[in-house]
Parts: structure tokens; sequence; C-alpha cells
């Protein structure tokens, strides 16, 4: 899992600035194409809820690690049931007709072992006729963008700079973050944080799906159901079932 403390942490108090440019309604579109007549949906890794926020579903829940993320989402969407928990273990009193997990949240798991590990989790939550969607980094993404690469940007309250690096596991990548963060005075406080991601080869992942006692329904790439996965896309998306 990330290697910071998320209480403290720059990007859990600033989320909702430094992801400005995230594509929500693309994935909104992919859920909607999916969702049948889901009433409910569960939304893992949640963040700031600005995604939660935004599901056309009667029964909304939202869990997330960072609790600075959730103070977020819970004052800005009451009306959604947030709790705190590690997306490996958190324990809700019920099932879900959906449950999601965007924006390579399952990138953050450190091993096989942790992925599996989650995928029971939310097998223990979905509903027998449910479907669980998630997506993660290609192995040609891993390989390419986060290899020794410097991106930077600049938002009103603060500015980064981040160096994705190859990490030590296979198909893994180290993004050392360094923060520059505006105070009230106009004086830049920097913070730095590192955190850790990886991906797997898709044939591996189908394995685990089936190892956690699901099974792959249907995977596209690139935010399009119309395409396949392949060799130089940058973004798998997996639509996912029980196996009864």
């Amino acid at each position: 899992m990330a290697e910071f403390n998320h209480d403290e942490s720059a990007i859990g108090r600033f989320y909702n600035e430094l992801t400005y440019d995230i594509p929500y309604d693309l994935w909104l579109d992919i859920i909607s194409h999916f969702k049948g007549n889901s009433g409910s949906v569960l939304d893992i890794g949640c963040g700031t809820g600005r995604l939660t926020s935004k599901l056309n579903f009667q029964t909304r829940y939202g869990v997330d690690i960072s609790a600075p993320m959730l103070e977020i989402a819970k004052r800005e969407n009451s009306d959604i049931n947030y709790y705190q928990g590690d997306m490996r273990n958190f324990k809700l009193d019920m099932t879900f007709d959906m449950i999601v997990a965007t924006v390579d949240v399952l990138n953050y798991l450190e091993d096989e072992e942790a992925f599996i590990t989650t995928l029971k989790n939310v097998n223990d939550h979905l509903n027998d006729d449910g479907v669980f969607i998630f997506d993660i980094h290609s192995k040609y993404k891993m390989e390419n963008d986060f290899n020794d690469m410097i991106y930077t940007d600049d938002t009103e309250h603060i500015t980064y700079i981040w160096h994705a690096l190859k990490g030590e596991a296979p198909l893994s990548a180290v993004h050392e973050m360094t923060y520059f963060v505006r105070n009230d005075d106009g004086l830049y406080q920097r913070m730095d944080e590192t955190y850790i991601q990886r991906t797997y080869e898709h044939k591996d992942v189908i394995k685990m799906i089936e190892k956690a006692g699901l099974y792959l329904d249907t995977a596209f790439s690139d935010f399009d159901v119309k395409n396949s996965v392949t060799t130089v896309c940058d973004r798998i998306f997996y639509i996912v079932k029980k196996a009864l």
C-alpha cells in the first residue's frame, strides 16, 4: 500500500485540486453501460467522493483509507454513506448490486496476495447477480509512462514535481512526489511523499479473479467497450461477476 501517512499527506488535503483533469465522466459512462437494474453501489477507494456523488443509484456507499479525503466527501455529500477502511479487509453488513474501484485503485495493492484478498473481500460484499468494475494500468503504461519520467503541475494552492521511477517488483513504479503548498502568508511549505503502484499481466489478472471465486465477464481498454486489450493500451477495464 502507499508509503505515507494518509492523515497528513498533501494529496489527502488537496486531492480535488490535484486531480482536476481526471475524466470522471468517462468512468460514469462505463458504469452506466453495465448498471442494468442495479439499485445499490459501493465505491472502493472513493477518495473525496467526486465520482461517488455522481453515481445514479438509490443507495450509495463509499470506502476509503484516507480520513482527510473522507472528511471532504462527508462534508460535500451528506446523503452518501462513507466509511474509513482498507480495501483488503473492510467489513460492511450488507451486499451490493454493483461495486466499483476506479482510477487504478487496485494498482496500490503491493502483491498478488493482497490483490486476491481484495477481490475476495469484494466477492463477500457483492450480490449473487452483482457486477464489479475495476480498472488498472496496463503493462505498457507501467513500462513507458512510469520509467524515469518527470511530470509537473501548478494549481492555485499547490505545485508538484512528480518523479516516476521503475520499482523493484515486476511491473511496479515508485512515485516520488514533492509538493509545495501555498500558505495563507504566501510562503510555500515543502512536503515529500512516496507511494508505490504495481500492475500485472492481463492473463495473471484473470487468474487472480478466478482464485477469488469470481469470473471475468468482459474486458476492454482505454474507456471504450469496443476496444480489445492489446499490448499497447494504457488502461484495462474488467467487468467481473460471481462464479456461482
